[in-house]
């Protein structure tokens, strides 16, 4: 399989999640919606724990980063599907 194709395969499986999650989160309010996002991306990051402490902390910090800008990447793009 093409590194293409995974990439497809993980965003599918990704919307798919995403489709029964949507649901459960509806209609609640959009500081409730943002806990909730926040403490399962806490959960996520806290969860990486390889190597020492200095190398979990150094990779917990990485993936904040990516994080933050996978998630601003998406706002733009969500925005520019309202926009557009």
């Amino acid at each position: 399989m093409s590194p293409e194709d995974d990439a497809r395969s993980f965003g599918e499986q990704a919307d798919r999640l995403l489709e029964r999650i949507a649901p459960i989160l509806a209609g609640q309010l959009a500081e409730l919606q943002g806990a909730v996002v926040a403490d399962l991306a806490a959960i996520w990051i806290a969860g990486h724990r390889n190597g020492s402490r200095a190398e979990g902390d150094a990779m917990r910090e990485e993936l904040i980063e990516m994080h933050t800008r996978h998630v601003r990447e998406l706002v733009c793009a969500y925005l520019g599907d309202i926009d557009g």
